[in-house]
């Protein structure tokens, strides 16, 4: 049964130990001492943490395991004082990507839930050295905790889902620089996968654009086939033309010759008659 007397922090008022409380829900009184270090929700009934904890900015321990929690509040990342969540023995299959927010946190308990994946996010928290993962349901881990190689020295990723172990061997579920290692390792060659897809989505787009291209210089070949024809038909034209007209011309000039010399025949015949009738 809940206490509401117990609902203080110690002399100090920096700690507050919850244990064994049987607490169903976090009282609001908890969330209105901003000068809490520690907080201790463990062995309770809770089934979540309201969003409202990141009133307790100066948190760096926040102590929730062996409850029945199915997820933390999306609110987690902006306690950016947080250097340790313990949240293992309870049913969280998730957790938030605001989780990569947590700059600080160093030690990150979530063993003995039902977690299938983490988020990418996870590979933010530059700082975290221990992430200890053991019996949940995960597939794989996501690449991005290679980042964390010069600072996660303790990662436990033993008794989860067996596909786990088609990347990386149960022989080195709890060792930490041979996980960080082939993850790294996967990173690059899925990084490499994804820049041959874009170089490969480049090529495609380029000699669809070729393709274009080379259907418009078609086209525009065939337009020049039909200006090469007109033109050679109307050369054609003006040759039959000139010719005409150059014949036309001969004819015209015959004639006249032929004209000029009846003029001259006759002209001569005339002086011959008058130079007839002078004699007579």
């Amino acid at each position: 049964m809940e206490d509401i007397d117990n609902y203080e922090p110690d002399s100090s008022g920096t700690l507050m130990d919850l244990k064994y409380q049987g607490l169903y829900v976090v009282d609001r009184q908890v969330l209105s001492y901003p000068s809490l270090l520690s907080l201790d929700l463990s062995f309770n009934l809770l089934q979540c943490l309201p969003e409202e904890i990141s009133l307790l900015q100066n948190l760096e321990e926040l102590l929730c395991a062996s409850n029945k929690i199915t997820a933390l509040p999306d609110s987690i990342g902006s306690i950016q004082s947080l250097r340790l969540i313990k949240a293992n023995n309870n049913m969280m299959v998730s957790i938030p990507k605001s989780i990569g927010q947590l700059q600080s946190l160093k030690r990150l308990v979530l063993s003995n839930n039902i977690l299938t994946s983490l988020p990418d996010e996870i590979g933010n928290c530059n700082n975290l050295e221990s992430l200890l993962l053991e019996n949940n349901s995960l597939c794989r881990l996501p690449l991005s905790l290679a980042l964390l190689r010069g600072s996660l020295s303790e990662l436990d990723v033993s008794r989860n889902d067996k596909q786990m172990q088609t990347t990386l061997p149960s022989q080195i579920h709890q060792d930490a620089q041979s996980i960080l290692w082939i993850l790294a390792l996967q990173r690059e060659k899925t990084h490499c996968i994804e820049n041959l897809k874009k170089d490969v989505k480049l090529l495609q787009h380029q000699i669809h654009s070729s393709e274009e291209t080379l259907a418009e210089l078609q086209q525009e070949m065939k337009n020049l086939e039909t200006k090469k024809k007109r033109l050679e038909d109307d050369l054609e034209s003006v040759r039959y033309f000139l010719n005409v007209r150059y014949h036309c011309r001969e004819i015209r000039r015959k004639a006249l010759e032929l004209w000029q010399s009846v003029r001259r025949a006759c002209a001569r015949k005339y002086s011959e008659s008058q130079a007839h009738n002078s004699v007579v």
